[in-house]
């Protein structure tokens, strides 16, 4: 596999290389993507006379790189081959323009390029010393401020599209068991069918996208930009952080954190159980098919958590 060097000199790390050119959903992928990328990250580097620092976070699909403006202050770069997710991702923090939203600075849609504003010290919610209880309260109180009418929804996702795989889910029981898929299938239908007016949502919700900004102040960044119904933001915190899905009391732990979102949000209390199962199930039918965490021991906790929520519906 070809490097793939930076103006700076930092190299992509060739593990992103190699899943860019794997990536089951070709048509997804840029095409020309990693060619293009260093001289387009040279452009909007040059534009805001920023210096990029010498490391890489991790992340699935998308080089994000830490680093400083002369013009900007602290930022990040991000840059993604996966047109419509960027494009989205984009959006939705555009719309959802407030103090605890991360700030676009500026973006390249040709080249999926985004410069942002970097949160300082940035530490993730899972990593903040605090009770289930009062994380799930402080996700649920930030997020509901992105929680707003679009009027026009170019560019997001609307959320029956994205729920597509779980409705098109071919039969693997040896990875998921039928029923589960099948009982989760019948209650997104009820929910979207059944869906107050859509609005945005972040879509992928959790706690490593909830960053802690001095000490009281917090800040979410990473939106898929979907637009429909609020209650479907619950469903990415209920199997995280990692781990949770695997601990003994997961059934009370999810039924405390439903009530949490209800209660903050107003939310209907079996609308989000409702879609606390089918997000989860849909966050399995991914895994299983190569297209987020697929190591066999969390597929199985997932699992398990999933048919956990399923007894919350009664």
């Amino acid at each position: 596999m070809k490097q793939i060097i930076l103006h700076s000199g930092l190299q992509v790390p060739p593990a992103l290389v190699t899943r860019i050119a794997g990536w089951p959903h070709e048509a997804d992928v840029t095409p020309g993507w990693l060619a293009a990328l260093p001289a387009a990250v040279e452009q909007i580097c040059a534009r805001w006379e920023v210096e990029l620092h010498p490391t890489v976070h991790e992340s699935m699909m998308t080089l994000v790189v830490p680093g400083d403006s002369h013009l900007l202050g602290p930022v990040i770069l991000k840059a993604s081959p996966l047109a419509d997710e960027f494009r989205s991702e984009v959006a939705a923090l555009k719309l959802a323009a407030a103090p605890n939203v991360a700030r676009v600075y500026d973006d390249d849609l040709v080249h999926g390029i985004v410069l942002m504003e970097r949160i300082l010290p940035g530490t993730q919610l899972r990593h903040v010393s605090l009770s289930d209880d009062e994380a799930t309260r402080i996700g649920a109180t930030n997020v509901m401020s992105m929680w707003r009418p679009v009027a026009e929804p170019d560019g997001l996702h609307p959320l029956p599209r994205w729920m597509r795989d779980l409705f098109h889910w071919v039969p693997a029981p040896e990875l998921i068991p039928a029923d589960l898929v099948r009982d989760a299938q019948d209650v997104a239908r009820s929910l979207l069918e059944t869906s107050p007016a859509a609005s945005l949502l972040h879509g992928d919700f959790q706690h490593q996208n909830l960053l802690q900004r001095g000490e009281d102040d917090w800040v979410i960044i990473d939106p898929k930009g979907l637009v429909g119904d609020p209650g479907f933001d619950i469903a990415a915190w209920m199997y995280n952080p990692l781990g949770i899905t695997a601990n003994g009391g997961y059934r009370d732990i999810a039924a405390r954190r439903v009530a949490i979102w209800s209660d903050v949000t107003g939310l209907d209390r079996h609308r989000l159980a409702g879609w606390a199962f089918c997000g989860t199930v849909l966050s399995t039918c991914w895994s299983a098919a190569g297209l987020g965490e697929s190591r066999p021991s969390w597929l199985k906790h997932n699992v398990r958590a999933a048919d956990e929520l399923r007894h919350l519906l009664g």
